[in-house]
């Protein structure tokens, strides 16, 4: 879902706010279908309803339009993420929390697209330093190594390994499972992989239900929360960052 606080703050208006949002879902909806090569601006502008220019004044270039995107649903993934766990505390426990996490992220095309490298879906962009930036920063990996700490605070996980040796061992088990899934195949995780991984990851960090479920749940899905409020302001700055520098070579081109 788009967030449309997030655009008036870009915008300053309402108005500008409410024309970002048509292009971003128009985008999303071509992006799906056809790819980042066969999206051109101007299709998004003609799929959006509005004039050809109209995306240049919120995004320099397509690149810059798609990585947004990106960035968006891997807000709204964290989002709903902290969702769950508030109506389920169960599912904070790294046992249940890690195999819902890496199934979210397949989910969702584009975030699904980014997690396993789909260079068919994605092409140039993933040798993009924005979107490498992105993924390595809010991959699954990267999401649950913040969690660490949390599950360790609260005894729910074994404490005798360094949280490096963990982490380490949880991105392993990442990548493995996003390994074994087939590109072409439709979004969603194969049941029997998300209990395997379920079971590893209780394994390997000796997983268990802390004594107070809800205090952690509290912790976990605020920490996912903070993390897909603080992935929206850095989109928003690095958008006005682009367009202002672009705004100031203009003006020196003119003068």
């Amino acid at each position: 879902m788009i967030d449309n606080r997030t655009m008036t703050t870009m915008t300053g208006e309402p108005h500008a706010a409410g024309k970002a949002a048509k292009v971003l879902a128009a985008a999303e909806e071509l992006f799906l279908v056809h790819g980042f090569k066969g999206v051109t601006m101007s299709a998004v502008a003609q799929r959006a309803h509005v004039g050809k220019g109209t995306p240049y004044l919120y995004w320099r270039t397509k690149e810059d339009l798609f990585i947004e995107l990106v960035a968006r649903s891997l807000a709204d993934t964290l989002d709903d993420l902290a969702a769950r766990v508030g109506e389920e505390p169960s599912l904070a426990v790294a046992g249940h929390l890690v195999p819902t996490v890496a199934e979210a992220w397949l989910a969702r095309p584009l975030v699904r697209a980014l997690q396993v490298s789909d260079d068919a879906f994605l092409g140039a962009l993933l040798d993009n330093p924005r979107t490498r930036a992105i993924l390595a920063e809010n991959g699954a990996p990267a999401v649950l190594r913040r969690l660490l700490p949390i599950w360790r605070e609260h005894g729910s996980i074994r404490t005798d390994r360094s949280p490096d040796v963990q982490a380490s061992a949880l991105e392993l088990l990442a990548a493995g499972f996003f390994a074994t899934q087939s590109r072409s195949a439709s979004t969603g995780a194969d049941p029997d992989r998300a209990s395997v991984l379920r079971i590893a990851v209780a394994d390997v960090l000796d997983a268990r239900r802390p004594d107070n479920s809800k205090q952690l749940a509290t912790k976990i899905g605020a920490a996912l929360q903070a993390h897909a409020q603080h992935l929206r302001d850095s989109t928003n700055e690095q958008t006005q960052a682009s367009m202002s520098t672009e705004a100031s070579i203009d003006t020196l081109a003119r003068a």
